[in-house]
């Protein structure tokens, strides 16, 4: 029998559906989902076809469990989940196709990583195909991942590490889901992983401009990623699919913990466009297709390999492709028009290999891998430049002028600023907020979308998304303030006197200073080294004196300077992609 379903509905015998009585109390007749920890509206014996799910006081509104395989699911709407419309764990040959999955996410379980509408667990041999799935509220839309001891679908744990192979997510609309990404094929389980082939094609996935709801924004965008520590992902082709609107951007390939390794994944001639709207996941600016590798040092740096990036167009972004940490990978071509001033393909620098100096005409010197993305050399100031900060994938910086302006290069943003206002001291340094969106914090999480500026006296001002942690206002001082750090996390900072003293705030540890030490010209700004373990100090004759784990990796001292040095800032900031 072919009709709608209430709670506690069981699917069998082919494309058979039991229905339950009309007058059934929604939530009563919720079935154990195997060893899950959730319930289910139907378990799946066999095929499904057509009619209606109401999962209504249901976590989930069909569930596929261990060893039921060769199930099809074709043209069936489920709708009210708490958690999953459809959820499949360890099983094979599995199709879902011409369904509609909506309204589901109701009361989410958070302990659930991946709370997708359709979520897929350790399956191989399966398709997800031709599906609308939308307005759904927990964390998305379609989810595919291995199963292990983290079961990412379930609260409770998994099983033996299974990896998912051999399965296509294609021709799905995917749109207007809150929460989470539009599609994600991701690894939690050591040992399991995903493993190709595994394809994204020909679906369009898209998410809402400046839209949020009380599940949050709708996410969109495209995610292969491997999540935990020491998993892996190959062989997964993002082919043909249409993505706009994404809160993220378009594409991401990431690879996030320690020891994870994603390699040989194709992203090829998909259309993008005005994705990456919330500028997260790193960029500060929007980009269409992100490939990154967390910034985690050896011997345990995350991998990203064999990269394919082509035939793909995106449009109206500042990056095209942004990339960081990956190795050995092809991106070119692509048809890419960006914002002004943007980049086509932006490859962030290795971290701790450069860094810039601004003279008080507002001219800029670049070492190492720091790049140079324009100065204010010839153009009339009301104040002298006094310092300057990279932003947090190193594409751009910002400027400080005495009087509290501030000047954005590259993809920096402006935040606000101190001109016109009456001060008590000049504006001595500035410092842009790292990205930093660590897990379980409790403190402020910046995201590269602010920035502190420190007077002369050692007041602090803060702007867009940078916390105040103190200052040294109204304290006597041997010598006066002249320039700030950020910690990685953002949730501190040091400021520095001119006679090489240091002072450390929120978070910031110390680790020595030039105090008390005779100098051959006084300390103008300082730059926080490799895990906020040590800084770097500039002088006005271009001297840098390096603490902790800061490298010495040369100085402009010594040479004869049009103007003197008065501010500094170091390549290798971010502390993840």
């Amino acid at each position: 029998m072919v009709g709608s379903l209430a709670a506690g509905g069981l699917a069998t015998g082919g494309t058979a559906l039991v229905a339950m009585p009309a007058t059934a109390v929604a939530g009563t007749g919720c079935k154990a989902a195997g060893s899950t920890g959730l319930t289910a509206a139907v378990i799946a014996t066999g095929s499904i076809s057509g009619g209606t799910v109401d999962a209504t006081g249901c976590d989930i509104g069909i569930y596929v469990g261990a060893g039921v395989t060769g199930v099809t699911i074709s043209g069936v709407t489920v709708k009210n989940a708490n958690d999953h419309g459809i959820f499949a764990v360890d099983t094979s040959g599995l199709i879902i196709s011409g369904s509609t999955v909506q309204n589901n996410g109701l009361n989410p379980n958070h302990a659930i990583a991946e709370n997708k509408a359709i979520e897929l667990v350790g399956v191989s041999g399966s398709k997800v195909k031709n599906n609308t799935v939308s307005g759904n509220f927990a964390d998305g839309g379609i989810g595919l991942a291995d199963n292990g001891p983290l079961d990412p679908g379930a609260p409770n744990p998994g099983g033996t590490p299974t990896a998912s192979t051999n399965d296509t997510i294609s021709g799905n609309t995917v749109t207007g889901n809150y929460g989470g990404c539009g599609i994600v094929v991701a690894a939690y389980d050591s040992g399991a992983g995903i493993s190709g082939p595994v394809t994204v094609s020909g679906n369009t996935v898209s998410g809402a401009v400046g839209a949020f709801g009380p599940h949050g924004p709708v996410i969109g965008g495209i995610v292969v990623a491997a999540d935990t520590d020491a998993t892996t992902v190959s062989g997964v082709t993002v082919s043909g699919n249409s993505i706009t609107g994404s809160f993220i951007p378009g594409v991401v390939v990431h690879s996030n913990a320690p020891k994870d390794q994603v390699s040989n994944v194709a992203v090829q001639n998909n259309t993008l466009s005005s994705d990456d709207w919330g500028a997260v996941d790193g960029p500060p600016q929007p980009a269409g297709i992100l490939v990154a590798a967390s910034q985690i040092p050896a011997p345990v740096t995350p991998t990203i390999t064999g990269t394919t990036v082509t035939g793909n167009t995106v449009s109206n972004e500042f990056y095209g492709i942004w990339r960081a940490g990956d190795t050995a990978g092809t991106y070119s071509p692509n048809s890419i028009t960006t914002f002004p001033g943007g980049t086509a393909v932006f490859l962030v620098p290795p971290p701790w290999s450069g860094y810039w100096m601004a003279g008080s005409d507002g001219s800029v010197y670049n070492f190492g891998t720091a790049g140079a993305y324009g100065s204010l050399t010839g153009k009339a100031l009301t104040a002298p430049v006094v310092g300057v900060s990279p932003t947090s994938d190193q594409g751009g910086y910002v400027m400080a002028g005495a009087d509290g302006g501030a000047f954005t290069f590259g993809d920096a943003s402006f935040y606000g600023s101190l001109g016109g206002k009456k001060l008590n001291a000049p504006v001595v340094g500035i410092a842009i907020t790292p990205y930093a969106q660590a897990q379980g914090s409790t403190q402020a999480q910046p995201s590269g979308k602010g920035y502190w500026m420190v007077a002369r006296d050692g007041g602090v001002f803060s702007f867009g998304d940078a916390t105040f942690y103190g200052s040294m206002g109204a304290k006597k001082l041997n010598a006066p303030i002249v320039g700030m750090a950020p910690t990685v996390d953002g949730q501190g900072y040091w400021l520095v006197a001119a006679d090489g003293g240091v002072f450390s705030f929120g978070d910031a540890g110390f680790y020595g200073s030039m105090g008390g030490k005779k100098l051959n010209a006084p300390v103008v700004a300082m730059v926080g080294g490799p895990a906020s373990q040590g800084y770097w100090l500039m002088a006005g004759d271009g001297g840098v004196f390096s603490f902790g784990s800061a490298p010495f990796l040369g100085s402009a001292g010594g040479k004869v300077l049009p103007k003197p040095v008065v501010g500094a800032a170091g390549v290798g900031l971010t502390p993840s992609a």
